[in-house]
């Protein structure tokens, strides 16, 4: 009895490697979540010293900012997850593919805006993009592996993702350093470039129950 329980455990554990290390699906999202990673972590970190060194601009700004950035992560996620609902029919890949990519315009805009009163709507625009791909990895991660493998899969992810924004910090002051503010901006703006590519692919990936469910749908139609 105990071989037999220790057999099973082993066959559902490498079950569970083969749905979240083999799934290609997984490490594109984990690519988008390190690039999201690195961009949420630098702005948030970095936002203070950046706008008075490279915009002259005092710490209450700064602060205008960060809370435009917040609030707009909030209502760009509410609106993103209805998006994604309601026009794609429960498909993840558009809105992710779709705001990862144009934060690369709006880093853009941010390096080329100096006004005091623009700034806060740069951000809260920046917040709006980049939050919304953070929930939904997290939920999309979850949707395309098996029940029994959903939590794997999100804590994979979720790794990554530290990595990303573990990145934003000392490798990221290095290059501002030695090569100033619009190198770092103009990383940025392409490694939102580089996710929103990455997750292209999943244009059309639909979660793993909707995917069962139209299966059936066509079969019943077939016959």
């Amino acid at each position: 009895g105990k071989t037999f329980e220790r057999q099973a455990r082993m066959r559902a554990l490498r079950a569970t490697a083969r749905d979240v290390l083999l799934n290609w699906r997984l490490w594109l999202m984990a690519i988008d979540y390190f690039c999201i990673g690195v961009i949420r972590s630098c702005l948030t970190d970095w936002t203070p010293l950046y706008l008075a060194e490279a915009k002259g601009q005092p710490v209450h700004v700064a602060s205008r900012c960060l809370f435009a950035f917040e609030v707009g992560g909030f209502l760009g996620s509410v609106a993103a997850g209805r998006a994604s609902d309601l026009v794609f029919h429960g498909r993840r890949g558009p809105v992710m593919a779709l705001c990862t990519g144009l934060l690369c315009p709006t880093i853009a805009l941010l390096d080329a805006t100096s006004d005091a009163r623009a700034l806060p709507l740069v951000y809260f625009a920046l917040g709006a993009l980049a939050f919304p791909v953070h929930v939904l990895l997290g939920l999309a991660s979850r949707e395309v592996v098996s029940p029994a493998a959903s939590s794997t899969a999100g804590g994979l992810v979720k790794f990554v993702a530290q990595l990303g924004a573990s990145s934003a910090g000392f490798p990221l002051g290095m290059l501002q350093k030695h090569r100033g503010w619009p190198a770092v901006f103009g990383l940025l703006a392409t490694v939102a470039l580089a996710g929103g590519a990455s997750v292209l692919p999943l244009w059309r990936t639909v979660a793993r129950v909707d995917e069962r469910a139209i299966e059936r749908r066509h079969r019943e139609k077939g016959g």
